[in-house]
């Protein structure tokens, strides 16, 4: 497809961390509609690179364009942008001293700038999307499970209507139930063609969800492909590797 169809395109992108090299050289992008799913060992750089697209880190050099313009460019409001780019952290991040409505309905009051009933309409309608029960509306985050917790860190994603969403390993701080729970919400938004970026180490969620898979491996795309043939036929051994240590993890339980 045509770069029009791009919602973001990452170019060249480098990032150093004093002098140890952190990303050397990333370039791809993600399509309107597309999932894209970055898997890779601990190190690679998986985490560094979706705070380098909205500048929670700042890269050293590279192009991130998002919607056809550099955002790295001195005359972005970057405070714009990050309103349409929803991040999905993997501790949830959701402020303690709000009910689940609250904390979906803050960011659509703060930097919306909507009045209180829109705002509460659209957080009743994100907070179903993404299967959270009536009755826990009203709860603080202390109250609920923490697949609940990350369900509405997704559905305050989802209310801001993001152009795409970065998950950060959002299942790695649950247990395999609740760790469920958060994937059928994935899931679900990758059948409703939500731009989603997601950074984990659920492979059954790549080979169900993802439209193309990318192996992180030393600051570096080392591999990409259709989900089934990277996972069931990886070409560089580093792939390999990556994947049999990981289908041993699940076997006995997880890290």
């Amino acid at each position: 497809m045509s770069e029009s169809n791009d919602v973001l395109v990452i170019r060249n992108l480098t990032k150093k961390f004093g002098e140890k090299p952190v990303l050397r050289g990333v370039s791809f992008n993600v399509e309107r509609g597309e999932t894209k799913v970055i898997i890779g060992p601990s190190g690679a750089g998986k985490s560094t690179l979706l705070r380098c697209i909205n500048r929670l880190v700042e890269p050293n050099s590279g192009e991130i364009i998002f919607n056809g313009v550099n955002i790295l460019s001195g005359d972005v409001d970057i405070r714009k942008v990050r309103a349409r780019i929803g991040f999905v952290f993997q501790h949830f991040n959701i402020f303690k001293h709000l009910t689940a409505l609250e904390n979906v309905k803050i960011g659509l009051r703060v930097i919306r700038g909507l009045d209180n009933a829109e705002a509460e309409d659209k957080a009743r309608k994100a907070l179903k999307a993404v299967h959270l029960e009536d009755d826990a509306y009203d709860k603080y985050p202390a109250e609920l499970s923490g697949g609940q917790q990350q369900r509405v860190a997704i559905a305050r994603a989802l209310a801001m209507e993001p152009e795409i969403i970065l998950f950060d390993e959002p299942t790695s701080a649950l247990d395999p139930q609740l760790a469920g729970e958060v994937l059928d919400v994935m899931r679900d938004l990758a059948r409703r063609k939500v731009t989603m970026l997601v950074v984990t180490h659920e492979i059954g969620f790549a080979l169900n969800a993802a439209d193309e898979v990318l192996f992180f491996y030393d600051g570096v795309i080392w591999e990409k492909g259709l989900p089934k043939d990277l996972v069931y036929h990886p070409q560089r051994e580093e792939t390999r590797e990556f994947l049999r240590r990981i289908a041993d993890l699940s076997m006995f339980g997880g890290e």
